[in-house]
């Protein structure tokens, strides 16, 4: 790979100082559809193997938006090599990797790999200034409710899915990727074959803040719970590791998940006789607490209403 001063990448160094003086805090994901962006949707993967996150699985499938309205699946970039981007405009090292991402498109050719670049966890309007500067010929798109994020375990920022022709995953690495780790697991991409030995470095990963809440609210037959803990998708799943749990609650009768956009993100309680309203909530908390989520890791803070 061609070594040179990258002057888009000397100007990006402005957007990732701004990111780094900005308060955490101001970036805190909440689970929100923004308006005129349609959430985005986890879809049925077709394919001929197992379906994963692990290295020789086929990715799972999704559908999402672009900064343009449009959709677009990630099965639809099969038929070349592609990368999945995870990044943020508070992420420094994701800012400073985008000018490698795209000189690393424009040695291979626009039209021999895909980068789908994938915004965690903001508006539009946040996103929408650093795509313009950056001018990448990337497939741009937005996950303000990190449905995506969440289903490929996108812990920290940013994170690279290398995906063969086919949508089989061939690398994943979390952090900053220097110029030579992109072309090695770009390679093994395009071989459709196990990269080879990276090399050890120090990885810069910034943390997604998370909003874990869990909101109640009284139905016909109890309680109804909403979350992004009580999600289902490839990571984790709630009905699966946690179901047992939450219909073991004492006054708990019958705990049902329903589907929401493909996940299972509300759970309906129904309770029994005499059953204490607050108790059961605080058994609800603390039977999803107790079961390891891959991304939300922090107590859950419940919002009655």
């Amino acid at each position: 790979m061609s070594r040179y001063v990258n002057p888009v990448r000397l100007l990006a160094s402005a957007f990732t100082l701004a990111a780094m003086l900005v308060p955490a805090y101001f970036f805190v994901i909440r689970d929100e559809a923004e308006p005129g962006i349609a959430r985005a949707e986890l879809v049925e993967t077709v394919a001929s193997r197992p379906v994963g996150l692990n290295v020789g699985q086929y990715a799972p499938d999704f559908e999402i938006s672009t900064p343009e309205r449009k959709r677009v699946r990630l099965s639809d970039l099969r038929g070349r090599p592609a990368v999945v981007n995870f990044w943020a405009t508070w992420c420094g090292s994701c800012l400073t990797e985008m000018p490698d991402l795209k000189a690393l498109q424009e040695e291979r050719g626009v039209d021999n790999v895909s980068i789908l670049a994938i915004n965690a966890g903001e508006t539009w309007a946040q996103a929408d200034e650093f795509i313009d500067f950056l001018a990448a010929p990337f497939v741009f798109a937005l996950d303000p409710g990190l449905v995506v994020s969440d289903a490929y375990g996108v812990y920290g920022l940013p994170l690279s899915v290398f995906l063969d022709s086919e949508g089989v995953v061939r690398g994943v690495y979390r952090g900053h990727a220097q110029p030579e780790i992109l072309e090695t697991l770009v390679k093994a991409a395009f071989d459709a074959a196990p990269h080879g030995e990276l090399p050890v470095v120090l990885r810069t990963v910034s943390h997604i803040p998370r909003d874990r809440v869990l909101k109640v609210t009284d139905d016909e037959a109890g309680l109804r719970f909403e979350g992004r803990s009580l999600r289902c998708d490839i990571s984790y799943c709630a009905r699966e590791v946690a179901g047992d749990a939450l219909r073991a609650v004492a006054g708990v009768r019958e705990a049902l998940f329903s589907d929401a956009g493909g996940t299972d993100r509300a759970l309906v309680v129904h309770l029994e006789a005499g059953a204490g309203r607050e108790s059961v909530i605080e058994g609800v908390k603390r039977a999803l607490e107790n079961v390891p989520d891959p991304v939300y890791d922090q107590p859950i803070v419940v919002r009655d209403r």
